[in-house]
């Protein structure tokens, strides 16, 4: 039977726990000889990252064993983290060391079925993007040195590391403030890389160098190729981003040779329809010639290391995947003509794309399903879905995952005659077992996604399916400077963080509400770092908010201006203004210091070795909402840092949210049972 309950009181298969139990992350693809790799990170385990393996004859199997991650702290955000060649990985392990406190962040290599062998000393420093040479005998990858800082950050350099550590490294590239993506190309002969400096971001400004290679794997003839700084600057524009359009004013990604020897990037230079667009392109001496000329990104922001969009098949066509309106297609390009002709999928997400020896694999997403590694076959385009994210998903709860709907609405000052666009994917209340007394309209949960330069996307996110299962209605919204949408639309936001996204989520509630899908006195706001800013900021600068959830969220601007990860050293000054000059900005925006205007109770959860937002931003905001009597609750979580990883702190921080939305709001969640402790509320 249907039961007749009010909207968050619906009965829900969906329970924190199955959210958390066996749910993987998967990155980092490879293909070697018939063999898929891949890393995923296991709430089960504490969140370790373990390599995996999976072949014809033995399925998907683990290769790292207990006691080792895969994983790096690269430019606080990690990714790239293995590296795989002939039945042999090496990968960055970030494990407990001996000594108490510290990490062995030394780069191992291992045979399947063998124990590891560390390569590198137990020094301070990270690697990543690891590329094995057995030709040389050595192991390319990116370095970062915390001992030998670089205008005020751990230095990054391009090394190449002896296979068997008896050697020193060879220091390839050095001087700059970034380095990522380093490619041998087919022969051996040459390596390309990106390269980026302060205050560009790199979706904003790299460069593509390319070098040959001697017989030690050091750098010869490093030439430089794009990247020129802008031809004409708006003095109007924040300086800070002024700045980093003398530095480059093209975004460089992803360089890929073909089996002949050609190399391809993506580039944003081409404009198309009034903005510049992600597009292939093909290495032509030193310069760059578009292969495709469409309205989309054939990119995404690489805020973790080892992301990869297309791969070379032959000398006419590649294999790619691209967004428009924030849904992934896959591909194959013709490379002379740049035509594309889309492959049907089920996938709304494409990530992690690689293709040799006639098959391909990547992480695919969809709405409907939870994400999967997925092997295809080249010749006859059969797709295998070799391992799932959540492979315990019964059938109750895939009845109740919601069909995302895009939506479109005008944007800006509520005074203002110059009215934008902005994005979002509603998702309705979706449970087959219930439905709400008539006449009545669902709360509404606005989620902010992180970045702020990320996207909000159309796969399955079973946070949503949680909560749209017992009877919310949830609001995904891609604010001017989310990424998939063209240069224009996510470099709107510098300068305007805590003006654009406040507007654009106020907008989309509203358009909602208009359009008399949701309750209007019962909307919520729930978001993860940049989002978490952005949700307190509605807390405290708008009456929009019924209740806020902030996730490692952002309380004080000036502490991410002067104390973040070695990525973000600059974020802030793009996205606010140059600091210390513009003080008066960031602490207009920031909601620490207006914590007595904060209009509605929030919640507040906080990893305890978070190095992109430190414990202290939480703390500080939460004795001020104390101080001024505020109903506030709030968890801090040991072992976790920028994101949780933790199966326990995952089931305890989202039964804890719902619980935190029944007392604000006046219903009773069924199946939770962690109840929050709400300080300064009475009743």
């Amino acid at each position: 039977m249907v039961e007749t309950l009010p909207y968050g009181a619906w009965p829900s298969p969906i329970a924190p726990d199955d959210l958390a139990a066996g749910a993987r992350k998967f990155e980092l693809t490879a293909l070697d000889g018939d063999a898929v790799w891949w890393i995923e990170s296991r709430p089960d385990e504490k969140g370790r990252s373990v390599v995996m393996r999976w072949t014809g004859a033995a399925g998907a199997e683990d290769v790292t064993p207990p006691g080792y991650s895969a994983a790096t702290t690269i430019n606080g955000y990690g990714g790239a983290a293995m590296g795989v060649r002939d039945g042999v990985v090496w990968f960055s392990n970030m494990a407990s060391a001996q000594v108490t406190g510290t990490r062995d962040l030394r780069l191992y290599r291992q045979v399947p079925g063998e124990y590891p062998a560390p390569v590198t000393p137990l020094v301070a420093g990270c690697l990543s993007e690891i590329t094995p040479d057995p030709t040389r005998g050595v192991v390319f990858a990116v370095r970062q040195d915390p001992d030998r800082p670089l205008n005020g950050q751990a230095r990054q350099t391009l090394v190449a590391l002896d296979m068997e550590g008896r050697r020193l490294p060879v220091t390839l590239a050095e001087g700059g403030d970034f380095y990522a993506m380093p490619r041998l190309s087919p022969d051996g002969r040459h390596m390309a890389w990106i390269t980026w400096d302060y205050p560009s971001m790199p979706w904003d400004g790299t460069r593509l160098q390319v070098a040959d290679l001697d017989a030690s794997g050091a750098a010869i003839s490093v030439r430089t190729i794009g990247g020129a700084p802008a031809a004409d600057i708006d003095p109007a524009l924040n300086p800070v981003f002024q700045a980093a359009l003398r530095y480059s004013d093209e975004s460089i990604l992803e360089p890929v040779w073909g089996p002949d020897g050609t190399l391809y990037v993506v580039s944003d230079r081409l404009k198309i329809d009034g903005t510049r667009w992600w597009n292939i392109h093909r290495v032509d001496g030193d310069d760059l010639v578009p292969v495709t000329r469409d309205s989309a990104e054939f990119a995404s922001p690489p805020w973790r290391l080892g992301t990869a969009s297309y791969a070379i098949l032959d000398a006419d066509t590649a294999l790619a995947t691209w967004t428009s309106g924030g849904l992934w297609q896959l591909g194959r390009v013709c490379l002379r003509s740049g035509a594309l002709t889309p492959i049907d999928t089920p996938y709304t997400s494409i990530t992690h794309l690689r293709a040799a020896n006639g098959v391909a694999v990547f992480v695919g997403g969809r709405f409907d399903a939870p994400a999967a590694v997925v092997r295809m076959d080249l010749a006859t385009g059969a797709m295998h879905e070799i391992r799932s994210a959540n492979p315990g998903l019964s059938d109750a709860a895939r009845a109740c995952l919601p069909v995302p709907e895009p939506i479109r609405f005008a944007t800006g000052p509520d005074h203002g005659d110059k009215k934008e666009t902005a994005q979002a994917f509603f998702y309705p209340p979706t449970n087959p077992e219930a439905r709400a007394p008539e006449h009545d309209r669902p709360p509404l949960i606005i989620v902010i996604h992180g970045g702020p330069t990320g996207p909000a996307g159309a796969a399955l996110s079973m946070d949503i399916a949680f909560f749209t299962s017992r009877g919310f209605a949830v609001l995904d919204v891609n604010y001017r400077g989310s990424t998939g949408f063209g240069r224009a639309y996510h470099q709107r936001m510098y300068g305007d963080w805590g003006v654009v996204d406040i507007e654009d989520c106020v907008a989309a509630a509203r358009h909602l509400v208009a359009l008399d899908k949701v309750d209007r006195y019962r909307i919520v706001s729930r978001g993860g770092s940049a989002g978490g800013y952005t949700t307190l900021a509605l807390a405290t600068f708008t009456d929009l908010l019924s209740a806020g959830a902030s996730y490692y969220g952002i309380s004080d601007l000036q502490a991410i201006a002067r104390f973040t990860d070695k990525l973000e050293a600059h974020y802030a000054e793009l996205l606010v203004g140059p600091y210390p000059a513009a003080q008066r900005v960031f602490k207009a925006r920031s909601p620490l210091y207006h914590a007595d205007r904060i209009a509605c109770p929030l919640i507040i959860f906080q990893g305890e070795d978070d190095p992109v937002v430190p414990r202290a931003q939480a703390q500080v905001l939460i004795d001020a909402m104390l101080d001024r009597k505020l109903p506030v609750a709030w968890e801090f979580y040991p072992g976790e840092g920028h994101g949780f990883k933790q199966r326990a702190h995952i089931v305890q921080s989202l039964s804890e949210e719902l619980a935190f939305y029944g007392k604000i709001m006046g219903f009773v969640p069924q199946g939770v049972t962690i109840q929050p402790d709400i300080r300064n509320r009475e009743g």
